[in-house]
């Protein structure tokens, strides 16, 4: 898959493009590359995706409100899963949103990338103060020459609820803030993961037994509740199963700051500085303060053991 951005001119050829933020490439942004690859296919043309290198919403004074779900990476690897020929990251700033619709159509659809079939979200926006929408592209389709096809929005039932959401970015958020793992997998497709690199820690994990690879917290990422997790650690192509916690030590006094703490069942050795991802299966229990570091030790030996005890999974 070709990567571009803006900073980069698009190989000169026509192209399908399929618009929108992508965060998370959960089975909504699935569905929506399906399509688009079916019509670039029917069309003989290069199927791209057009997304943001960063989040708009940061740009627009929304940053508490939307955490990152996956790094630009992770997006590029699940985009180019979807047989997607092109992926285009553009930086989206002030100059960039104040565009108006039309513009952004003329300039970028067209001329950039040689739009001959557009590809959307059934709420999808674009232009200054958002004020372009599926219909107005497709008006504006007709007077430049591109067909564009908006795809419904997917539905899917949480667990064995009734619940019942449209998938979506921001869903997936509040998955992943409750540490509902088992239903971000369903929505998404694929295991919410920390990547990093292991750093030093207070070697805690190693005095009682359990020596963990710790990862540092990612700013402006969405982070899982509290508590302990089962989950899968990957290191150069391998996968380890392993025990993950995220929270505070609140048995220990004296951390205030988060921490991602990893302990790999069936390795043996120093990952001080290596890459690691680490994908999150299900949530265990929820982050205790013991009475003693006796207590918490025990815990510990409980959790490993019940990780053991899981059927490995299998990463998507």
């Amino acid at each position: 898959m070709q990567i571009y951005t803006n900073q980069m001119k698009p190989a000169d050829i026509k192209r399908g493009v399929g618009l929108g933020n992508f965060d998370g490439v959960h089975i909504g942004h699935a569905e929506l590359m399906r399509v688009l690859k079916a019509a670039c296919d029917q069309r003989g043309i290069s199927a791209m995706v057009y997304t943001f290198a960063n989040h708009p919403n940061h740009i627009l004074g929304k940053i508490a409100e939307t955490p990152l779900i996956i790094t630009n990476e992770q997006k590029s690897a699940l985009v180019e899963a979807q047989g997607i020929d092109e992926l285009y990251f553009e930086h989206f700033d002030h100059a960039y949103a104040s565009m108006e619709p039309e513009v952004f159509v003329k300039e970028i659809l067209v001329k950039k990338l040689q739009a001959q079939v557009v590809v959307v979200g059934h709420n999808y926006s674009f232009g200054s103060f958002g004020k372009g929408n599926a219909e107005l592209l497709t008006k504006l389709g007709q007077v430049y020459g591109f067909d564009v096809i908006a795809v419904p929005h997917v539905m899917r039932n949480l667990g064995d609820t009734e619940e019942s959401v449209v998938v979506s970015s921001t869903v997936l958020r509040r998955m992943i803030r409750e540490g509902r793992m088992e239903d971000f997998a369903d929505l998404a497709g694929h295991y919410y993961s920390i990547p990093g690199h292991v750093v030093e820690g207070r070697h805690v994990g190693r005095s009682l037994g359990y020596p963990t690879a710790n990862i540092l917290p990612r700013e402006g990422f969405a982070l899982p509740d509290f508590g302990v997790y089962a989950t899968v650690t990957v290191r150069n192509g391998k996968a380890y199963r392993s025990v993950t916690n995220i929270g505070n030590n609140p048995t220990f006094a004296g951390i205030r700051h988060v921490t991602v703490e990893t302990f790999l069942l069936d390795f043996e050795g120093a990952l001080y500085g290596a890459a690691i991802e680490v994908y999150f299966l299900c949530k265990m229990r929820g982050e205790c303060k013991f009475e003693s570091v006796e207590a918490l030790q025990t815990q510990l030996g409980k959790d490993v053991a019940k990780r053991a005890s899981m059927e490995d999974a299998v990463l998507q």
